[in-house]
């Protein structure tokens, strides 16, 4: 049997992100997750959350990205993590975006559109080991422990579903959608695990953030993604 490769395909919709991000800039990306929030120096006193404020998202008027806009297309590309082989992957994304490489993370490649505000980043190589759900909840509590009280993340759905890959064979997935505010407007993240070796261990990962009007198209880009992300031998 094949030793599943845990495959990370994280789409991005609003590439240039918050400070815990993978982007620099306004607008957002996926939160890296921590165990705990932003250290504070000693001496200092962090405030409670009752002294805290939500942010009041401005509002983006950005047209919503619809679904039959978007044209898909297969990408091929190696990634390497440290100290990991490299793995040789396709996946099917939206047509016309840039491909990116930055040589300082060799483990991702990401995907821009015109606007740069709509992406895909993909990273691979991870070792594999915990299932679909447990991947999803491993997120959920980094999130919760580590984005600020003003930015107001809320948990917007959970799903746990069986999808039929591209391959014909069925792929347990797991999904959580939220939103927060990391710099001034409302952001919608939507990230999905999916087992692709036929059991339940997590092989690849995938995250769509754009704005709420944006929903059904991240919605298609992730199914698009979730179907079709494949190591290749």
């Amino acid at each position: 049997m094949k030793r599943p490769i845990l495959v990370t395909a994280i789409l991005l919709i609003t590439l240039l992100g918050a400070a815990a991000g993978y982007y620099a800039g306004d607008r957002t990306a996926l939160p890296v997750p921590t165990a705990a929030g932003a250290a504070v120096p000693l001496g200092e006193v962090s405030p409670t959350q009752s002294e805290l404020t939500r942010k009041t998202p401005e509002p983006n008027n950005l047209a919503a990205l619809q679904p039959g806009e978007l044209d898909f297309r297969t990408q091929k590309f190696t990634v390497q993590q440290d100290s990991q082989p490299s793995v040789r992957l396709s996946v099917r994304v939206p047509d016309g975006w840039e491909k990116t490489i930055n040589k300082e993370t060799p483990g991702e490649v990401k995907f821009l559109d015109s606007l740069r505000e709509r992406g895909a980043r993909v990273e691979a190589g991870f070792r594999p080991g915990l299932t679909t759900t447990q991947m999803r909840d491993k997120l959920i509590q980094g999130l919760e422990s580590s984005q600020p009280y003003e930015n107001n993340l809320q948990i917007v759905a959970k799903t746990d579903d069986t999808i039929t890959g591209t391959d014909g064979r069925p792929r347990m997935t797991s999904t959580v959608a939220y939103t927060f505010i990391p710099g001034k407007t409302l952001r919608y993240v939507l990230v999905r695990w999916v087992a692709t070796a036929g059991d339940s261990l997590a092989t690849v990962e995938m995250s769509i953030t754009g704005l709420p009007q944006d929903m059904k198209a991240l919605n298609l880009i992730a199914d698009q993604a979730a179907k079709s992300a494949t190591p290749e031998d």
